[in-house]
């Protein structure tokens, strides 16, 4: 066998790759470290799990990889793309085209429609989507279960229907990676269960790698990788059957 060609299919299949980064803050006169020395290779397709409690360095993480922050040491690389060498307007035009985000509070205009929402992601960029954008709103809208009640304010929506709204609006430019921040920590345990579901279904046939920051053991159910922070250290990377 060839491994150099090995090595290569190996090196293309890698979207994400994070190697030797640390991440450290200031709080007054003191320098917290968040992350420390943390390497390692998330490649295409499935749900990766970044799991501890508060303060292990899961969400600063998930910052770096969408490209809302910089490492302080170390390199983050996704979808070929240096993080640390991006600038400001650079950073803003890479997440737009390749990160989709789910946050915990929803962070929907609350004047705008269901379908407005979504749309917003399109409108402020510019790529080609292969169709016109209310048609795959839509359809996206449709797919969540919430095509009744799409053009509903959204702040007349449970906060399921918002996460889902939240999800459509995250595939919205057909983004390779989605990084949701604790999704399902403002809803109840069956609720959590749906959007899950939805998550995992339509990041599955949009082909989108998924990579969830959460404290919820419930969640990991979902995920066929769990990657286990404590103080800001990478702890235990495993594989679910």
């Amino acid at each position: 066998m060839d491994m150099s060609f090995e090595t290569s299919r190996a090196a293309a299949s890698t979207l994400i790759q994070i190697k030797e980064v640390s991440k450290t803050y200031m709080m007054g006169e003191t320098e917290v470290s968040a992350l420390r020395t943390v390497s390692l290779n998330i490649p295409k397709g499935g749900i990766v799990a970044l799991m501890g409690p508060s303060g292990s360095g899961k969400s600063t993480l998930l910052n770096l990889i969408g490209a809302l922050d910089k490492p302080t040491g170390g390199s983050v690389v996704v979808a070929g793309q240096d993080i640390g060498r991006l600038t400001r307007d650079q950073q803003s035009g890479f997440r737009n085209a390749t990160i989709g985000f789910v946050f915990q509070n929803f962070n929907l205009v609350p004047v705008l429609t269901t379908l407005e929402n979504v749309l917003l992601p399109a409108q402020l960029g510019r790529q080609d989507l292969g169709e016109p954008l209310e048609t795959r709103a839509t359809r996206l809208l449709n797919q969540v279960g919430l095509g009744k009640q799409i053009n509903q304010s959204v702040n007349r929506l449970s906060g399921g229907q918002m996460q889902r709204v939240a999800i459509a609006r995250a595939l919205m430019n057909k983004p390779p990676i989605i990084l949701a921040d604790e999704p399902t920590a403002n809803l109840d345990h069956d609720t959590a269960d749906t959007v899950l579901t939805v998550l995992r279904d339509l990041c599955t046939s949009e082909g989108a790698t998924v990579v969830i920051a959460t404290p919820d053991q419930h969640v990991l159910t979902y995920c066929h990788r769990i990657i286990r922070l404590m103080d800001g250290k990478l702890l235990r990377d495993e594989l679910r059957e």
